[in-house]
């Protein structure tokens, strides 16, 4: 009874955290994964490196405000890069389907867009 219980309670759990193929709203920063993993270069410092990174082909990551980091991928087997080449250094909006497998966790572009800085 108490293993059932348990199981029930871990199915409930698990469902909660995000139900499959929702489409959610991120706020942060185009990153490209190998400078930012091996250096954890990030921002307006580093965006004219990040987005020549990711012209070449390095594998591009979506860093959040709340500080997951997601690798990011096209809704079809396709390179992701020809919509982020840009967008990196700067924050910006994207919407998309949170995926997870073995510890790795993507994020399926739907839509991205830049945050217009607001004048002072």
């Amino acid at each position: 009874m108490i293993l059932l219980v348990t199981s029930v309670l871990a199915l409930v759990v698990a469902s909660a955290a995000a139900p499959a193929n929702e489409i959610v709203s991120l706020r942060g920063e185009v990153v490209d994964l190998h400078c930012y993993l091996t250096r954890g270069a990030k921002g307006p410092d580093h965006a004219a490196c990040a987005n020549a990174c990711l012209r070449r082909g390095v594998t591009p990551g979506f860093l959040a405000e709340d500080g997951r980091l997601f690798v990011v991928l096209a809704e079809k087997p396709v390179s992701p890069k020809e919509s982020l080449v840009g967008l990196a250094g700067q924050t910006v909006t994207l919407k998309g389907r949170i995926v997870e497998r073995d510890g790795v966790r993507g994020v399926q572009v739907e839509a991205l867009e830049a945050v217009e800085k607001k004048s002072e």
